[in-house]
């Protein structure tokens, strides 16, 4: 009996003492933290690729240029860049260049004239382009308007220009209305100044990609968030063989790219989730192009249907090439 008894009083001895030990030393518990998976950081590899343009086979996405009526404004004697238009199906924003009213246009893909918004509190030194995409505030889509012009390479900053798209609530036409908070984006090239006439935005990053107009043409980058008080450096990121470059614009599901000069549109399409700089590593194929006199000018519809151009010369058609 005592045997049994002292065994059970040592037994409770070591429960007690095990409980004791217990929760002198259980450790707190452990919060779950929460990991957030690493964003890779984007490389800009600078590039040169090579093909010989005049080799390249044409695109079958499209078909050919269909007229669809002449620009039929005489304030409109020198556009050098159009945007598709988000207010009303089927219609342009178009810029003018130097020399012109600091104004900007819409038109309906017919040509028939919309109105005007006056730029209030910028000026025109040399608009060369202009493109249509997400910016800061996701519910809006903005107008991003290119002070890239510079045929004497002489002034060492340039600017972007972006501002929420104008939404055309009229049905009276000709409109006139007036834009004054502009937000500028100011910047230079790594190598010296440049005259540049094509500006792109990639819809899906929100980057902004400038285009030279030069014997070969060298792509740039500024990539989003741009700043907005300062002037910046754009990242040089490639060298593609074709010369005089004169307008450039992704397609709205980022996924597409056109550039253009004077003889010829590029047509690149992703296979994959490629970058747009990955993209623009690749061979191209000619999308079809009715030559135009002076043709500057080149978009996508905004529903992704073809890609609209133009030229610069007063009375001129809109062409677009539907895709098949």
């Amino acid at each position: 009996m005592v045997y049994k008894g002292s065994l059970f009083v040592v037994l409770i001895l070591i429960f007690m003492l095990a409980i004791t030990g217990c929760n002198k030393s259980a450790p707190a518990p452990v919060k779950p933290v929460a990991i957030t998976p690493a964003i890779p950081a984007v490389t800009d590899d600078f590039f040169t690729v090579y093909y010989d343009l005049t080799s390249l086979p044409i695109s079958n996405d499209f078909e050919p240029a269909k007229n669809l009526g002449l620009v039929q404004n005489s304030l409109l004697n020198e556009i050098s860049g159009i945007a598709s238009g988000n207010s009303i199906s089927a219609t342009l924003w178009c810029e003018e260049d130097s020399g012109n009213e600091n104004n900007i246009y819409l038109i309906r893909a017919t040509g028939e004239f919309l109105g005007t918004v006056r730029m209030t509190s910028i000026t025109n030194r040399d608009w060369e382009d202009m493109s249509i995409a997400p910016g800061p505030d996701a519910s809006l889509q903005y107008i991003y308007l290119a002070e890239t012009g510079d045929n004497n390479k002489v002034n060492s900053d340039k600017y972007i220009f972006r501002f929420p798209e104008p939404i055309i609530s009229t049905t009276s036409f000709p409109f006139t209305y007036s834009v004054s908070a502009v937000e500028k984006i100011s910047f230079q090239y790594p190598d010296g100044n440049k005259n540049a006439e094509a500006v792109m935005i990639d819809p899906l990053t929100k980057d902004i990609y400038v285009v030279s107009k030069e014997d070969q043409a060298v792509i740039y980058v500024a990539r989003y968030p741009q700043k907005i008080n300062s002037v910046f450096t754009m990242t040089k990121l490639g060298v593609l063989p074709i010369s005089n470059v004169t307008a450039a614009d992704i397609s709205p599901g980022g996924n597409e790219i056109v550039i253009k000069n004077y003889a010829i549109t590029l047509y690149w399409k992703k296979t994959s989730d490629e970058s747009i700089s990955e993209l623009l590593k690749k061979t191209p194929v000619r999308a079809p192009y009715q030559i135009e006199e002076k043709g500057e000018s080149i978009c996508w519809a905004r529903d992704g249907s073809g890609y609209f151009t133009t030229s610069e010369l007063p009375g001129q058609p809109v062409y677009f090439y539907k895709r098949k």
